[in-house]
């Protein structure tokens, strides 16, 4: 008698490969412009849905629906998707769809933890994506509808570049504008008071990060920096379409390049005291972080430019050997992936509310001291240096050495007693299921007791003991170091809301609150703080909202905070 084995089902591809353009359409400075990227394997149904993204495709101007994308069938799944193309919905679907999806797995992996979006009150709830929302020259996020909008729009009769002058310009065909909407989707999620308007660094802060990662993600795209680098001379510290972005977009509406730019700007420690406007003002940011990037990269191609230059920096003229490109296309690519982690990661250093760009400045510092003690190239010393270039500096340090930005624990002793964090997952490589997510929220009010509820700790914590205190968010994490380390830690987010800010106490409210950083044994190793009771900040806050005020700008203002208008923001691009 012959037994037969049970047959075993096939398991899920770890991967989708979807065609994207990998810069704006039409862009001649690149010659690759259709790349084939990976992404997480989702179960997809048409649009494309999945159980975390929703691809909703009707252009509310025509009241149309296009029909959905269907990225399971086995036509599309053997050819990597629908060919690019600038006249086909489906194809428009796909692009949003696949750039969403790699710039939350690059957030994921650089957090060490799964990323959900969250709607009112802290529920999870589907980013849906509208690649034809709106006809005009625009595209945004909106957190009340916990939607990504992209809008389509005529280009500009004396459109420079490739546009066909009075041609249709699809904001979702842009790698760019598609990561950079994502960003300020995940980033609106992790840290929900992060926009309330207390000061001009806020809203700046979230535009820049969005550049940020827009272009930092771009590094890891095949073929750009092997083409920046041959037309450079190796020299990525000149202006260059790899540091350009939206580059369509700026030409279609009259400008002669891009929307903005990483690289050319000469660093000015007085420009922050006369910029309010949030991309202007967040460009600063973003020149410190690309300096510093550029920085690494002639650390870790010196030796091959010298090589090169027959001891000498100096590179012969003519094209460089493909061979040399190569590497330094190399090495630029790791500086610029190890750059991008380290500015994710530090978003969760960051205190819960009004931001300020010294704030980051710490966090990046402590978030990559953290996974990388030992910092051979110097990596900390190039960002601490581009900062102080741009006049960019954080409170309350003693030095601008890196022992002193390193957040600090609590002050004084805490009072934990017999607390351990013992139910908690860290792993998350599948879904917890009811039981364990209920061990969990037990944990996490067990956790909210044994911080909050003692006025030793809450002092400590440098919280008003006598405000009540609002546990905002519990996020279990996992990392692991070059060196092999299994970090394990939680990021507690709490909250803490004072009086109206203006003298007849009503909304905006000024607030308080904290960051900790909690290890796997319930010890508080870092705090990231906005103290409720300092006068300082207050009256900075005060000023502040009066200018926004004294414009106009706070009508409508609800009684607990107003979303912030990215609608608004990005007509200005």
């Amino acid at each position: 008698m012959v037994m037969k084995s049970p047959i075993k089902p096939v398991r899920s591809p770890a991967i989708r490969r979807l065609r994207i353009y990998a810069i704006d359409p039409l862009i001649a400075a690149f010659e690759n412009q259709v790349v084939t990227v990976e992404i997480p394997w989702e179960d997809l149904r048409p649009g494309p849905v999945s159980e975390y993204i929703e691809v909703i495709d009707y252009d509310p101007c025509a009241d149309k629906y296009y029909s959905p994308v269907n990225l399971e069938d086995p036509n599309l799944l053997a050819q990597d998707g629908h060919q690019p193309s600038e006249s086909d919905p489906r194809f428009h679907q796909q692009m949003a769809y696949a750039v969403v999806m790699a710039t939350h797995a690059r957030f994921e992996r650089a957090l060490g933890r799964n990323v959900r979006m969250h709607g009112k009150r802290g529920r999870r709830i589907k980013l849906r994506i509208y690649p034809h929302g709106t006809r005009e020259p625009n595209a945004f996020y909106s957190g009340g509808m916990g939607a990504l909008i992209f809008g389509y729009f005529r280009a500009s009769k004396t459109a420079y570049g490739r546009n066909l002058p009075g041609g249709t310009i699809f904001t979702c065909l842009s790698h760019d504008v598609v990561a950079h909407e994502t960003t300020h989707g995940i980033l609106h999620g992790l840290r929900r008071r992060s926009l309330e308007p207390s000061g001009p660094d806020v809203y700046a802060f979230h535009e820049a990060f969005a550049d940020i990662v827009a272009i930092l993600q771009r590094f890891s795209l095949p073929g750009f920096l092997e083409q920046a680098i041959q037309r450079t001379g190796a020299k990525l510290d000149t202006p260059d379409p790899l540091f350009d972005l939206g580059r369509q977009f700026g030409e279609a509406i009259g400008r002669r390049g891009a929307l903005r730019s990483a690289i050319g700007k000469d660093p000015d420690p007085g420009a922050l005291s006369g910029i309010y406007e949030p991309h202007a003002r967040g460009a600063i940011l973003v020149a410190a972080v690309f300096d510093a990037l550029v920085t690494i990269y002639k650390r870790r191609t010196g030796d091959l430019l010298r090589l090169a230059g027959g001891g000498t920096a100096a590179l012969p003229r003519g094209d460089l050997a493909p061979d040399l490109v190569g590497r330094l296309a190399s090495e630029a690519r790791r500086a610029a992936k190890h750059f991008l982690n380290i500015c994710i990661r530090a978003i969760d250093y960051c205190p819960p509310l009004d931001i300020q760009f010294g704030d980051y400045l710490r966090a990046v510092i402590t978030a990559d001291r953290e996974i990388v003690p030992n910092d051979p190239l110097n990596y900390r010393t190039a960002i601490i240096d581009a900062f102080r270039k741009r006049g960019i500096y954080p409170e309350n340090v003693f030095s601008l050495a890196e022992d002193s930005l390193i957040l600090q624990p609590p002050r004084g002793k805490l009072d934990t007693a017999g607390f351990k964090l013992d139910a908690v997952r860290f792993d998350r490589a599948s879904r917890p299921d009811t039981k364990e997510r209920k061990k969990e929220w037990n944990q996490y009010a067990r956790l909210y007791t044994a911080l909050f509820k003692k006025p030793r700790n809450i002092r400590a914590f440098g919280l008003d003991r006598d405000r009540p205190v609002q546990l905002a968010s519990v996020q279990p994490l996992q990392r692991i170091s070059p060196d092999g380390r299994i970090i394990n830690e939680l990021v507690v987010q709490a909250l803490q809301q004072g009086d109206g800010i203006f003298a007849r106490k009503e909304p905006p409210y000024h607030r308080g609150g904290c960051t900790l950083i909690v290890n796997q044994s319930g010890k508080v190793r870092y705090c990231a703080v906005k103290e409720l009771k300092s006068a300082e900040r207050e009256e900075r806050q005060r000023s502040f909202l009066r200018d926004l005020e004294s414009a106009g700008l706070l009508a409508g203002m609800g009684s607990e905070y107003r979303e912030p208008d990215f609608r608004m923001i990005h007509r200005g691009w």
